[in-house]
């Protein structure tokens, strides 16, 4: 069973190497690969997960990652304890074009040490993110041929 899923791994990177030269004519595309490498979720080879707290970002990566995932997009927020649920449910939800329900939430575990500073989160920090295993591996392959070519 892992040699199989290993083998479709190795199989998705390979497509992922020979579909990057038509995608990356897009320059969206490589912004997204590039803010991949910056910002997303790299220690599981199952995941394809990107948090950040600016709309602009977000809604590139939510466009490559709904446009190449095959298994459901969630969303998560982090928030403190001052922010209201219902105002970051109808942010996000409004620049992303998704249910409110759609979104869950997690509060910041620094949330009650913030005494006297401000948060520059205003709508907190949003993560979208598809457990697709074949997915990743092509964004594996995406990475890897981006990265070596600022050699």
């Amino acid at each position: 069973m892992q040699r199989r899923y290993a083998l479709r791994r190795e199989e998705a990177y390979r497509e992922g190497v020979a579909e990057f030269g038509e995608l990356s004519r897009n320059p969206e595309f490589r912004d997204f690969v590039c803010l991949y490498i910056a910002e997303g979720y790299k220690r599981n080879r199952g995941v394809v997960s990107l948090a950040n707290s600016d709309p602009a970002v977000i809604k590139v990566a939510d466009r490559w990652i709904k446009r190449f995932a095959t298994n459901p997009v969630t969303y998560k927020v982090q928030f403190h304890a001052h922010q209201r649920l219902s105002e970051l449910a109808t942010f996000w939800s409004g620049q992303l074009a998704v249910e409110p329900a759609a979104i869950r939430f997690q509060r910041k575990p620094n949330s009650g040490q913030l005494a006297g500073r401000t948060w520059r989160c205003r709508y907190g920090v949003l993560t979208v993110c598809a457990n697709d295993t074949l997915f990743r591996a092509c964004l594996q392959a995406w990475i890897d041929i981006l990265r070596a070519s600022w050699n």
